[in-house]
């Protein structure tokens, strides 16, 4: 759970199972208001499941009702219908939205109203809230042709659309996204069809949508399609990257067996492995990772490529670890050497530990502070929050600051209870915080 919302007296939203034998809450020294979303008897659940809004704030279930079935809001019961696929929540969670079928109609729930009604032929097949949280878009099925709704406008019909391609500007007035033809596929932006290829990659758009780019598989080759140009050949491509303003793309290629990164249409020297192209989130500064080529198997021969220069050697940089401070003058990721793992903060090593637990790494909003998990020798865990640790637990995971960046928090297991601890203090303790 991210916990990025809360004050000096953290408020916990909590969900209560009869299925978790959840265990009356221990008082702890600091004061904790418990917020209760929902309850529910196990047996009511189809499939155990739920989806939360992204601020974990709302919480939504398909629940039995008799014969029929019905989605549960936070405490707000739907109506009843045939059968319900589960919601999906806007951004902001202001919003919610699911399918029901009713006899033969099968129908489009927002909010718990109805919106839309559909033939039996006709079904949703994926819904999408656009990131300003207005505009719902989903995928028509006639039974023959798949069809984008964007803005109440249907798209062209297609033999296949990617539900998991569908991507939007940053104001939600512009959609993408891959669709399939006559065994072909495109990519569709603001209505706009690009070329056919044997297959294409998602699209990836700036946040203000005037720039999109892919990796398209033209014959044996792989080209990378940006604004409507097309880029050298190479064998395979991943990780395309824009900087923040748009200004910039970079992407990693392999030719011949070797990679590469390409950054602007500019290519690196060849290298025996790269990964993780990042770009800071003003856009002015870019990392990656690689492996050089080296006839010497005992040496240490993966760097960190910082702004151009090198820094390392290491055994490895663990891919996936590079993170930036949110004004980008602050930049940490993780490495290994001989079996120990501890983060570069700044280009300066920090405590070696047995591991360092991937996707822990945060910077405070004032970017004047840092804080990550990690794994002693012993086994046990701990947070470091600037060169300072916490006591030992068995687990501990989701650090986050607060908005001030006064208190840090983090979640914490110890005797198989689980707490959050903030400004070094326990909260009370569950039996399972989701």
């Amino acid at each position: 759970m991210n916990l990025k919302h809360f004050m000096r007296n953290i408020t916990l939203l909590l969900i209560a199972f009869s299925f978790c034998n959840q265990s009356t809450a221990q008082e702890s020294k600091r004061k904790v208001k418990e917020t209760l979303l929902t309850a529910l008897n196990e047996s009511e659940m189809l499939e155990n499941s739920f989806t939360f809004s992204n601020d974990i704030r709302r919480i939504a279930f398909r629940l039995r009702d008799g014969k029929k079935q019905l989605v549960l809001v936070d405490s707000l019961r739907g109506k009843s219908y045939d059968q319900v696929s589960p919601a999906i929540f806007s951004s902001d969670g202001s919003h919610f939205a699911y399918t029901a079928k009713s006899g033969a109609r099968n129908l489009l729930i927002v909010d718990h109203k109805q919106n839309l009604q559909l033939d039996s032929l006709t079904t949703i097949t994926s819904l999408v809230f656009s990131s300003d949280n207005k505009n719902l878009s989903y995928v028509l099925f006639d039974g023959k042709k798949y069809f984008m709704v964007f803005n109440g406008v249907k798209g062209k019909p297609y033999d296949n659309i990617d539900e998991n391609s569908i991507s939007f500007t940053a104001g939600g007035s512009r959609i993408a996204y891959s669709a399939m033809k006559d065994n072909k596929q495109t990519n569709v932006y603001n209505g706009m069809e690009g070329p056919f290829f044997k297959q294409v990659g998602f699209p990836i758009l700036t946040p203000d949508g005037n720039r999109l780019a892919y990796w398209a598989v033209d014959g044996n080759q792989t080209v990378v399609i940006a604004d409507n140009k097309r880029s050298e050949p190479y064998e395979f491509v991943k990780s395309i990257v824009f900087s923040s303003d748009g200004k910039h793309l970079a992407f990693h290629a392999t030719r011949t067996g070797k990679h590469l990164i390409v950054f602007d249409g500019k290519e690196s020297e060849m290298l025996q492995l790269v990964h993780t192209p990042r770009f800071s989130p003003d856009g002015s500064r870019f990392v990656y990772a690689i492996e050089l080529f080296v006839e010497d198997k005992s040496a240490f021969f993966n760097y960190a490529m910082v702004d151009g220069k090198q820094i390392g050697p290491y055994e490895t940089v663990v891919e996936g670890s590079f993170r930036f401070s949110n004004d980008s003058r602050n930049m940490s990721f993780e490495v290994e050497r001989h079996d120990e793992f501890f983060i570069i903060l700044n280009g300066k090593e920090k405590t070696h530990y047995s591991d360092v637990m991937q996707g822990t790494q945060v910077f405070s909003p004032d970017n004047n502070h840092f804080a990550y998990v990690a794994e002693k020798f012993d086994s046990k865990r701990i947070v470091n929050a600037d060169d300072l640790e916490s006591p030992p637990y068995e687990d501990a995971y989701d650090v986050a600051y607060s908005p001030d960046s006064r208190i840090y928090a983090y979640s914490a297991r110890l005797n198989n209870k689980e707490f959050v601890v903030a400004d070094g203090i326990r909260g009370n303790t569950y039996d399972q915080i989701m």
